[in-house]
């Protein structure tokens, strides 16, 4: 992800003096740029959830596990593109010189904030919200100790462990290593394109918000 607003950020980090204790202003440069920073970076973890999900059978080191590494990264998946938004709710916190504890920032304590609507950024963040809360139910099962659920990857999972009880002779249940290995091909891909394109909306809600975030930040940034 590249944005102008890293460009801004630059541009003014390369102003300060390194030894010297920094202004005000200069705080809310490097307090913009770390927690956007934080933003990107969870985009680019995205990213690479994807490429995870495309490599998870090689990462498994016994064949009757595959299906546990493929769920264990497609759960990696779900837990990352929500905490995309958290991450733009703290920067927004910053942006705006709201002044809220790092940990109180939430939805609602920030798109409720008088400066963030003053400034029209609310509109922008609930399209983010959205667009990162596509998988919330699977997500909130995945954290609150319940487990990814997808019946093609439960007919892997239970295919591979009976090849391993019948010592490999899976034949005799009318099932074969080829058709075994295309449903987990298909598990794979079929989840691979649905998160590309989770990918691709979150990453254009958030370059929508930024486009907004860039004037207001220059315009703070430049504060006497």
């Amino acid at each position: 992800m590249t944005h102008q607003i890293f460009r801004s950020f630059l541009n003014d980090l390369e102003t300060h003096r390194k030894d010297a204790e920094k202004t005000e202003v200069e705080q809310y440069q490097v307090n913009c740029w770390a927690t956007c920073k934080a933003v990107k970076t969870s985009l680019k973890k995205l990213e690479i959830a994807e490429e995870c999900i495309k490599q998870s059978y090689r990462f498994s080191l016994n064949e009757h596990e595959i299906a546990e590494y493929v769920e264990f990264h497609i759960e990696n998946y779900l837990i990352r593109s929500r905490s995309v938004y958290d991450r733009v709710l703290i920067f927004t916190n910053y942006l705006c010189d709201i002044q809220m504890a790092k940990e109180s920032a939430n939805h609602i304590s920030i798109t409720t904030n008088q400066k963030v609507e003053k400034l029209g950024l609310k509109s922008a963040l609930k399209k983010i919200n959205k667009a990162c809360e596509v998988y919330r139910i699977e997500r909130n099962k995945v954290v609150h100790h319940d487990k990814y659920s997808n019946q093609e990857l439960d007919w892997v999972d239970a295919a591979k462990k009976a090849k391993l009880i019948l010592d490999g002779e899976i034949g005799k249940i009318g099932i074969s290593d080829e058709i075994i290995l295309q449903n987990t091909a298909f598990v794979i891909a079929e989840h691979l394109d649905e998160f590309s394109k989770s990918t691709k909306t979150i990453t254009e809600s958030v370059d929508n918000f930024l486009d907004l975030a860039l004037p207001l930040y220059e315009t703070y940034s430049r504060k006497a």
